[in-house]
Formats: C-alpha cells, structure tokens, sequence
C-alpha cells in the first residue's frame, strides 16, 4: 500500500553528489543484507537455501527459516547443518524460544540430524549434539541450560567461525536469567556473550545476527550508546523481505538515545517490508512474522507521536488494524476518536480500559459507564493503575489520582521496561509528572522529568514538562524550554493537558 511519507532510510546520508544537469540526486543503493555458513558439498542452489535459512533466524522469521533449511535438506537429507536449522528454528528467538509445537519439530529435526553424521564435519557434529541437549528430557531451564553450556563447551576452543559464536550467545542469553551480577555489574555470562558477539564481528563485520543480540544485550547492560556501531550497521542494509525486525532493531538504540526520525525511519521500512513480505502469501514466514509487525508500527507511532508529527501518526496509523489506531488516537488525546474504536470494536478488553480513560480525561461519566462495566468483569484489569487512575479523575480526587499514577510510574521502572517506552500511547512517568504539576507539586514533577529524560533524552514532552516545573519553582528553565523548542515539530505548543 501507498503511504502518505516515505519508507525509504538514509536518504541524506546516501547521496550521489548531483552531477551538472540533473533534475535531483539519487539514494545510493544499499548492499544487501546477507549471511553466510558455508557448507561442505552442497551445490549453489543448496547453498543459497542454507544461507537464507541462517538470515532468516538472525531476522527471528523462523517460520521462513524452517521453510528454506526443509528445501536444503529436500535436496541433501545428509546436511547436518540444514537439520540443526530445523531445531535451531525453535530456539533462537529470544522472544518465545519454546514451544510445545516446536518441542516436537526440533525433536524430529534432532532425529534426522543425528542420523545424517556420516559426512558431517566437526562443528556440524557440534551443533547437532549440543542442539540435542536442547530437546532432550528436563524443565525448560534444564534443557536451555544444557545447550549453552555445551556451546559454550565448544566455542572455549573454538573461536574461528562468526556464525557459531553467535549462536553459542543467542543460547546463552535463552538460558540465562538476568544479565547483571549481585552487584549490578555485568555477569560472566553476559560478558561471554559480549565476548562471543565482538570476536563474530571481527571474522565478519556483516554478520547481522550478531549485530542484533549485541543491540539487545547492550541495551539490557545500560550501555545503548555503545550499540551505535551495531544500530548504523542494521541500517546500512537493503532486506529482502521477512526480515523486517532486522532494521527495526536499530530503533531500539535510537528510541534510548532521543533519535526519533532515524527510529521512525528505520520502522517505516521494516513496515514496508513486512507489507511486501505479507503480499507474497500466507506461509510460515509471514504467519510467525505477523507477531513482529505491531511491534514495528508501535515505534513509528511512537516517534512521530513523541515529537508531535500528529497527521503523519494518524496518516500511517489510518492503514494498520483498530488496536494500532486506538493506541494513536490515545496518545495524541484524540478521546472522542478512541471511544468510538473502542465501541466498534465491541468496548472488550483493552478497548474498554482506553475508551475509560478517555472518558475520564474529558470528564465525561456518561461515556465512562460502558466502558467501566466492561472493565468491571475483569478484576485484574479493574485494579490496575491505570483504571484506578481514570476513577479518582471522575471522582475529582486530586489525591488518589496521584497516587494511582504514582503506581503506575513505579510498576513501569522496576518491571519490564519494553520497547518502546511502557505504554507509550499513555506514558507513566510523564503522566506521573502532569499529575504531580496539576497538584501543584512542581519540586516532585522536576525530579521525575528530569529522572525520566535520562531514561527517554530528546523527549518534548517531557522538556516541556520539566520547563513547567522549573517555572513554578522560580527556578531556571531556559535549557529546558530551548530543548523544547528545539526537539518539538508539533503544529501548536503543548499544554498540561497534552501530557500522559
């Protein structure tokens, strides 16, 4: 489908200089995005099979990944590698690495493998063995735990090949818990991982599996920026299609350090390759795919939301499903928008949950009660903060409003944090902050801004916000206000009411 922008990235930086006469310059092409395990006998055709295999599990389209490695092995059943692939497939993605259907294809995959050894060579022979670990009897943590170490076994000894270092740290970080000690220090493990993903890119700086988990562990450390080179390298590729969460990593790195238009570019592509990707059928590559596609559309509505392009999210957010659209519509504090979603869609789950809080903004009881006796009937979701939060606002209770959004802001800093920012279409620390402002509490709205900045640089919302409180307080808000101005593209200024 058409989009009312662009889906193409790079475009000022990968400029042919304009030669004399010519009506405007052209992008550069990009290379391609490739990976590479080469395999002992196997023909051209099967070697292109196993390759795409291997790109497409450092894309996390797994479904595609079997797909390829079953053709390889169609025209091989002795390639060992091929069929650790198949078992490989039910494993990488640290995602969702098990499950119960996948248990059993990686079993049956691990079958054919050991069955197959007799020209395999020793890193094959390796990688089948340790694999089997993984699918052998045991708990979940007992089987990733198994791999791992025996990975981790071999690559002591055997540091000459990218792909199974990089394999060797997609294990490691399954198996794992937490990435930081006692200490809040890295653990060993994570600094295994680490070391195994810089000697892959000293073999081969292409690799963009390991560029991937480093972005992830990097992230997970505190320690994005030094994941710049690995977020620049993602970008610098043209993907084939279904591998659209190989450039949508590079937002991770840009959504932490403030770089909202290379996030919003580098997710407007992977969009554009899932829509390619989508157009070609309904296989297992798009079926699994379609669990990332979200998650790409998630980070662009997020930057051009955080930075105020309000008709490009709604222009983009037009063409995805109702969810999408209401997560908009939510953010932007279009309420009247997310009550109608929400009743189209039924007011079920968290339909019902959005169009209350939006009733609550707008101060409306009578739009509230349908939505509430929906919520009503989930416990869970009637104790939230969020619904507590939109409660106290109907109720003009100033200070249970505080504190529901003071509960909501805790739960998003000590639990899993997510990416984008938790709930970015009803961020909690900036709606912690506009609440503790409207209470007339500036001194406490300062330190979450500012708290929240170091978390989320460059966000306008969140300047805004600190230049608000710093006002109140008498206090010196210019910094603030320039950082405002300057990171802000909304058509009119932001108020109290825009925030949270």
């Amino acid at each position: 489908m058409t989009r009312a922008f662009g889906c193409v990235a790079l475009a000022a930086a990968l400029i042919v200089p304009v030669v004399a006469g010519a009506q405007s310059p052209s992008p550069v092409p990009l290379p391609p995005a490739r990976a590479h395990w080469e395999v002992q006998r196997a023909d051209a055709e099967t070697q292109r099979l196993i390759d795409r295999g291997v790109l497409m599990l450092y894309a996390f389209d797994v479904g595609e990944a079997r797909v390829a490695f079953g053709e390889a092995l169609k025209r091989d059943d002795d390639l060992a590698l091929a069929s650790w692939g198949e078992a490989e497939a039910d494993t990488i993605d640290i995602n969702l690495p098990q499950s119960d259907a996948g248990d059993k294809r990686g079993a049956a995959a691990v079958e054919t493998g050991r069955a197959h050894l007799a020209h395999a060579t020793p890193t094959e022979r390796a990688l089948v063995d340790a694999i089997a670990k993984r699918y052998a009897p045991g708990s979940k943590k007992e089987r990733f735990a198994r791999y791992a170490d025996a990975l981790s076994a071999w690559t002591a000894s055997h540091r000459d090949d990218g792909n199974v270092l990089t394999v060797a740290a997609y294990a490691i970080w399954n198996a794992e818990d937490t990435l930081v000690d006692a200490h809040d220090a890295p653990s060993a493990k994570s600094k295994e991982m680490l070391a195994d993903l810089d000697d892959a890119l000293k073999l081969d700086p292409a690799n963009v599996g390991a560029h991937h988990l480093r972005i992830h562990l990097l992230e997970g450390l505190h320690r994005s920026q030094d994941a710049v080179s690995d977020a620049d390298a993602l970008r610098s590729y043209a993907y084939p299609p279904g591998t659209s969460h190989l450039p949508h990593m590079a937002g991770h790195i840009w959504s932490r350090l403030g770089e909202y238009a290379k996030m919003v570019d580098d997710n407007e592509r992977a969009v554009a390759n899932d829509e390619a990707w989508f157009a070609q059928g309904d296989g297992p590559g798009q079926q699994y795919m379609h669990a990332y596609h979200d998650h790409d559309v998630d980070f662009v509505l997020y930057g051009l939301t955080t930075v105020g392009r309000n008709d490009d999210a709604r222009a983009f957010a037009k063409h995805e499903d109702a969810i999408m659209q209401l997560k908009a519509a939510l953010r932007m504090h279009d309420d009247a928008r997310v009550i109608a979603i929400a009743k189209n869609e039924g007011m079920s789950g968290y339909f019902a949950v959005a169009a209350y809080v939006a009733a609550a903004r707008r101060g409306d009881d009578a739009a509230a009660q349908e939505p509430h006796a929906k919520i009503a009937d989930d416990k869970a979701r009637l104790r939230s903060p969020v619904v507590e939060a939109a409660t106290a606002r109907l109720a003009h209770d100033t200070t249970a409003y505080v504190a529901a959004c003071g509960r909501a802001y805790d739960a998003a800093r000590n639990g899993d944090l997510g990416d984008p920012k938790s709930s970015w279409q009803l961020p909690p620390g900036e709606g912690y902050g506009a609440a503790l402002l409207a209470a007339n509490r500036p001194a406490d709205a300062e330190k979450v801004f500012t708290a929240e900045l170091r978390r989320y640089p460059s966000d306008p919302h969140l300047e805004w916000g600190l230049a608000e409180a710093q006002k109140a307080l008498g206090a010196d808000d210019t910094a603030a206000r320039a950082a405002y101005r300057s990171h802000w593209k909304g058509a009119h200024d932001l108020t109290l009411a825009d925030l949270g």
